[in-house]
């Protein structure tokens, strides 16, 4: 069942959560078209600092740069949003919720900036989202309480035990809807918190206490309750997209019959009864029933978030009234602004029915937030154009541009985040450097779907820790939340990758169990394009999705008759049937994972694992209802993150890997093998050879290499110390590299040093390297003595799906 019911009509009948209309004084616009600006932001996971990624097609498609990096930052988006404001005579900005989780900004702070930078920025609402929660319940309503002067929404949530410290306050910190007066048009604003991560988050160790609500039927008593007295309805949802095209549309849902007859049996919007799951049930009060819940008919606009994706151009659906609904989602990471601007129909006084006022048109924008976020004609030159990599931040203009994009980022967020920017560069050492990475190590398999490059390493680091030592390894796959980039690794890289305080447990699972957690591995993949939803060390499987298809089709079969009623034609390759009987009768089932391998060795069902897992899916986190139930976990403390880190602090350098004394399979001094395993033999593929050869070359001969040896997205050349012939370049006397350092660095990046000198000349580009290091230094001059990030997938994840 996707929620619950019990509780929704006394959460309506509470008085004391009853939000006040805010807004101005009324004017009667009544036959009148107006415009209604709406700016929308979702899922911003506290990248507030500008940030490295690769984007995909769907991001250029979108007008990002991919040259014009780093991404995202309050700074630019700030300056957007009061942009755009100055644009509109009538405007709401609404987000649709988890601003939390997903920097080191957050780490540190728990959400103080995020609320902070969203009250700056004059929100004026916005949903829960489930990443709200991480840091527990009493932090998210301190930080509401003490930095948000917006309205946080939850009209989907009833708080279990109100006499409790954290709910007691959280009911006083959330409201369900708020109304909004917008220069005399009225719209009432909705919010529809997740659903779907809930049970989660409560097995997570967060103790939320708070009762979901069914979607639908919470949605349809405040739209009954605001239509009388609003022009326009609006919901802002951190449900998901297929919830909110559901909110509209209806959709299936399992319930008791006695607890779904009363939906089944009133006189308007009335549920459907579909089918009895069990037909032998029929008339038992108990019986698990399958209904249709109807849409809900009133609303003008749902703005969504959860899912990290763009509607561009916005769908719009039909309600059961045909009524039509826009659906707005505006993307994640603070990668993009959404601007609607919306033709409102209001009706005359005397033509006015409980519909209220009518959205006549729509237009959508997406605003990127790149390095060229001000730019429109140079975005435009971009993609009017064709260009290799590397070309176009060298044209003619670009750089430029990009400078005066920076010059007018928002100075008032600029002067919020200094402190917290401050505390993070003392407390965490970001620009802490371990290793390199030539290429993209990738947290998703993108060619077959199963084991990722980034996934093995983390699984592998997991199960060969120091105090862990286990046979296997598990962790979710979304719990890795970024790619290592191409350049050199540092402790920021690793909290992009990890933002999550998780740690390792280690368990004791018998093989049952193993069985049991990878047959459910293999079964949440397939409802997700058979993509793999776990990375693992010291074990192999395959995920066999098209029997996952087969046992959904739930085919009746006899207990006693050994599952020889079950298919049999086509099954070499399948494990073999079970006629599986459970609470709607007995049905064929087969284990979709197969091929199970621990070690080298076939999975003993008899046997007893140690088993490294994440302390999230331990507790039951992502329904790892095995691991819950299981009660052998030790806790270690030890943090995945700071697990990764040691482990890639071992692997082969440039010199392990050239080195002509050593014997093949090469190792790293702590024993870790160079290259990757392929048909039980270590291999050390051509591109990285190439690259030790260029990086070897470096270090012996200043030559020619030095320009193409990266760091990220500059070259050892823009790191190291200024040229000796600076000041020829400059023609300024005097100038020292002291001078340069002690001037330029910790300007403006590409400022002015002279009338004549741009710091980014005077420093060889160093400024658009960011903070310039000891330890950055120290690789450029001696490259082949850094561990290298190298990681492929190999298959230890096969998939089936025919």
């Amino acid at each position: 069942m996707r929620s619950l019911l019990s509780g929704l009509f006394c959460v309506l009948l509470c008085t004391s959560c009853m939000p006040v209309m805010t807004g101005e004084q009324d004017l009667d616009l009544s036959g009148q078209e107006v415009r209604l600006t709406l700016l929308h932001t979702s899922d911003i996971h506290s990248r507030l600092i500008p940030y490295d990624f690769a984007p995909l097609k769907t991001d250029t498609d979108l007008g990002i740069v991919p040259e014009a990096g780093p991404f995202g930052g309050a700074t630019r988006m700030g300056a957007i949003l009061k942009r755009e404001r100055t644009r509109a005579s009538r405007l709401l900005h609404l987000d649709s919720g988890d601003c939390f989780q997903g920097a080191p900004i957050f780490n540190l702070n728990n959400g103080q900036a995020e609320m902070s930078f969203l009250s700056r920025m004059r929100l004026d609402a916005a949903v829960i989202g489930n990443h709200e929660f991480d840091a527990g319940l009493l932090n998210f309503v301190e930080k509401t309480r003490d930095f948000a002067t917006f309205p946080l929404m939850a009209a989907n949530y009833y708080w279990d035990s109100p006499n409790e410290p954290g709910n007691a306050q959280a009911l006083l910190n959330t409201v369900p809807y708020v109304i909004r007066n917008v220069q005399g048009l009225k719209v009432g604003v909705i919010g529809m918190a997740n659903i779907s991560s809930l049970n989660s988050l409560v097995e997570g160790g967060n103790s939320l206490q708070a009762t979901p609500l069914e979607q639908n039927e919470a949605a349809r008593a405040y739209v009954e309750m605001l239509r009388p007295v609003v022009d326009l309805v609006v919901v802002v949802s951190h449900l998901g997209l297929t919830e909110d095209q559901d909110l509209i549309r209806g959709y299936e849902a399992y319930y008791e019959y006695d607890r779904a007859r009363p939906y089944l049996e009133r006189d308007h919007d009335k549920w459907r009864l579909m089918e009895y799951a069990d037909p032998g049930q029929e008339g038992n009060p108990k019986a698990v029933v399958r209904v249709f819940i109807p849409g809900v008919s009133g609303l003008d606009a749902v703005l969504g978030g959860h899912l990290h994706v763009v509607l561009n151009p916005p769908q719009q659906l039909s309600d059961p009234s045909g009524r039509k609904v826009l659906v707005i989602h505006s993307g994640a990471f603070a990668k993009y602004v959404g601007r609607s601007d919306l033709v409102v129909k209001v009706p005359k006084a005397e033509e006015r029915t409980i519909d209220g006022a009518e959205i006549v048109s729509n237009d959508y924008r997406v605003f990127p937030l790149d390095g060229l976020w001000c730019d429109d004609a140079m975005r435009a030159y971009y993609k009017d154009n064709f260009w290799n990599a590397g070309q176009f931040i060298n044209a003619p203009g670009v750089r430029q541009a990009i400078a005066r994009c920076q010059e007018m980022e928002d100075r008032e967020t600029t002067d919020l985040l200094q402190p917290f920017l401050l505390g993070m560069d003392f407390n965490m050492q970001l620009t802490s450097i371990f290793s390199y990475a030539p290429r993209d190590v990738a947290r998703r398999n993108t060619s077959t779907g199963g084991d990722s490059p980034l996934g093995n390493i983390a699984a592998d680091s997991m199960r060969k820790r120091r105090a862990v030592e286990a046979e296997m390894a598990l962790t979710n796959s979304l719990g890795i939340r970024d790619n290592l980039y191409a350049g050199v690794v540092s402790q920021e890289s690793m909290f992009n990758v990890f933002p999550f305080e998780n740690t390792i447990n280690l368990m004791y699972l018998s093989g049952s169990e193993i069985q049991e957690m990878l047959d459910f591995v293999a079964e949440r993949s397939s409802e997700r394009g058979c993509v793999s939803q776990a990375q693992i060390s010291g074990a192999r499987f395959t995920m066999d999705c098209a029997q996952v298809q087969l046992n959904d089709l739930r085919i009746p079969c006899v207990p006693t008759n050994n599952a020889q009623d079950c298919p049999q034609a086509g099954r070499e390759g399948h494990a073999p049937w079970q006629c599986l009987q459970d609470q709607d009768g007995s049905r064929c089932y087969a284990r979709p994972a197969t091929d199970v391998v621990i070690n080298g060795k076939p999975l003993n069902p008899n046997g007893m694992y140690r088993v490294a897992v994440n302390d999230y899916i331990a507790k039951g986190g992502s329904g790892f209802s095995v691991l819950k139930r299981n009660t052998t976990r030790q806790e270690t403390g030890i943090s995945l993150r700071d697990s990764l880190i040691g482990y890639m602090q071992g692997f082969c350098t440039c010199d392990d890997i050239l080195d002509p004394d050593k014997p093949a399979p090469k190792k790293s001094k702590t024993g870790e093998y160079c290259g990757t395993l392929v048909n039980g033999e270590w291999r050390i593929d051509d591109q990285l050879i190439n690259f030790c050869t260029q990086a070897k070359a470096y270090k012996t001969a200043l030559t020619e290499t030095l320009k193409n040896q990266k760091v990220g997205t500059c070259s050892c050349e823009q790191v190291l110390p200024p040229r000796a012939d600076a000041a020829q370049r400059c023609g300024v006397e005097g100038l020292t590299p002291e001078i340069i350092r002690s001037t330029c660095l910790g300007s403006v990046p590409q400022g002015p040093y002279t009338g004549r000198c741009y710091c980014r000349d005077a420093l060889g580009g160093a400024q658009e390297c960011g903070a310039v290091t000891k330890q950055l230094e120290t690789f450029c001059k001696n490259p082949t003595e850094m561990p290298i990030a190298n990681a492929v997938e190999d298959n230890r994840i096969g998939r089936r799906v025919k």
